[in-house]
This record gives structure tokens, sequence and C-alpha cells, in this order.
């Protein structure tokens, strides 16, 4: 397991990363400082980037914020990098006063896992459970 020191800035116990956002692996992107929020399922980005960047709301979805309020954003696909790593995730079509924020799914599929007390992003130990198929019995 690899540890990389954040790449941005640290804030009273919130962190802050760079994040290359992509409709297409390869086609235009665009860089959002964001939060990581492992409290957060999804991420959420604001819908102007999103929209600038062509990509389209695929559907809409409940979401319960940390004061217990219950809120429905649209959301899409796209294409996350971070530090290299390269992955697809939903992302929430942000309201004008949502923060952008990094997801816990997100930063998991990208390979991740975070420490706050040391403001890390540690790579995270990828695992393939493997079921061996019985050999066939020949006769």
């Amino acid at each position: 397991m690899s540890v990389r020191r954040m790449t941005g800035k640290r804030l009273m116990g919130r962190m802050y990363v760079d994040l290359e956002v992509m409709r297409e692996l390869d086609g235009p992107s665009g860089v959002v400082n964001v939060q990581v929020d492992t409290g957060s399922d999804d991420s959420a980005l604001p819908r102007p980037f999103l929209k600038k960047l062509g990509i389209r709301p695929v559907g809409r979805e409940w979401y319960e914020l940390a004061d217990g309020r219950r809120v429905r954003r649209q959301y899409g696909v796209a294409f996350l990098r971070l530090m290299g790593q390269v992955g697809a995730s939903r992302v929430i079509f942000a309201g004008p006063k949502d923060p952008p924020l990094l997801g816990v799914i997100a930063l998991e599929q990208l390979g991740f896992e975070i420490d706050p007390r040391r403001a890390i992003l540690r790579k995270d130990r990828r695992q393939m459970i493997s079921i061996r198929r019985p050999r066939a019995v020949t006769a």
C-alpha cells in the first residue's frame, strides 16, 4: 500500500483536491477543486461545470443532507482522474449552494482511502475474489 500526500489544501479538518473530470475518457476535461467527503456517497459537482463538459443528467435521486433534510438532485456519469488514477462514477448536478464534493464511492473506485489525521490519501489495496471452478471429472 502506497501513501501519497494530499494535493491541495487542508483547512480546519477539511481536505481539498483538484479533480479532473471528463465526459469521455479521451475527451475534453476540466479541473475542479473539491472537498473530500467520506460522509457523502456520491460526488457533487457544479451544474454549469458539468454542462460545459457535455455531461448530461441520466436520472434523479433523493439525497439526505447532514442536517437531516432531503433534497432531490439530478445525476449523470463522468470519468474522474485523481493522482493518475481514472474511474467512472455517478456525479450529482449540484445546486447553487451545494459545495463541490468527492464522495466515498468515487474515492474507492479510484482506489484511495483517506487518513484525515495525517491529511493523506492512501492507495487502497485492491482485492479480487476468485473462486476456482472444479475440474471436470473425466471417466
